[in-house]
């Protein structure tokens, strides 16, 4: 088997597990979510109109960490256009932050 064809299946390996977790990742209402969505200046929108506020990151491509007091906050930002809002303390665990 080609060098290759090992790298693949090893870096297939390594992103798995993470997918996972997120994909599983239900958000609770109140707490902070992941807001998925096409483009960083319409995301911005799309949490104020939803009745929610940005946390951070200021620059990222495609996703951010929103939050709000409202309890349906996720199914607005779902009905209103976003991709994929999931558990942003699952996301920030990930990327080694306890929240």
């Amino acid at each position: 088997m080609p060098v290759i064809a090992y790298a693949f299946v090893l870096t297939v390996a390594l992103l798995a597990g993470p997918a996972i977790v997120l994909a599983n990742a239900k958000p609770v209402p109140g707490e902070i979510v992941l807001v998925i969505s096409p483009n960083e200046r319409g995301r911005a929108a799309l949490i104020q109109q939803s009745g929610g506020r940005i946390l951070g990151p200021e620059t990222a491509l495609l996703g951010a960490l929103a939050i709000s007091d409202n309890p349906d906050f996720p199914d607005t930002l779902k009905s209103d256009g976003a991709w994929f809002v999931l558990d942003g303390r699952q996301f920030a665990l990930l990327c080694g932050v306890a929240i």
